[in-house]
């Protein structure tokens, strides 16, 4: 296989389960908003499931540049790095956003 063919199936394995983490992760925040918790847990793992093995793809292409010395930058792999970093940004507010709501509920933290 090509080395842009390559570049290419792995782009859409980072983009496929970057896409699956991210929805998990949003089902996670609607599972939270319905006060279920278990589900909301267990959207929570299954996206960070999907985001690692985003993680290990995108890795794979780093690590084959590194040895090759070649760029392996494609208009695609830059479409996959963007949604795995999104998947990582919709994560980390979701956390934030139930730990805020928790707070709250709780009575901690300021009355904005």
């Amino acid at each position: 296989m090509g080395n842009v063919e390559r570049i290419s199936e792995i782009a859409m394995q980072v983009i496929t389960f970057s896409g699956l983490a991210k929805s998990n992760y949003l089902q996670a925040l609607k599972a939270y908003r319905t006060k279920n918790l278990e589900a909301y847990n267990n959207f929570l793992i299954q996206g960070d499931q999907s985001f690692t093995q985003a993680h290990h793809a995108h890795l794979s292409v780093l690590q084959e540049e590194m040895n090759s010395g070649e760029s392996q930058i494609t208009m695609l792999m830059a479409h996959a790095e963007d949604q795995l970093m999104a998947a990582e940004t919709i994560k980390t507010l979701i956390i934030e956003i139930v730990e805020i709501l928790e707070e709250r509920m709780n009575g901690y933290g300021s009355t904005l």
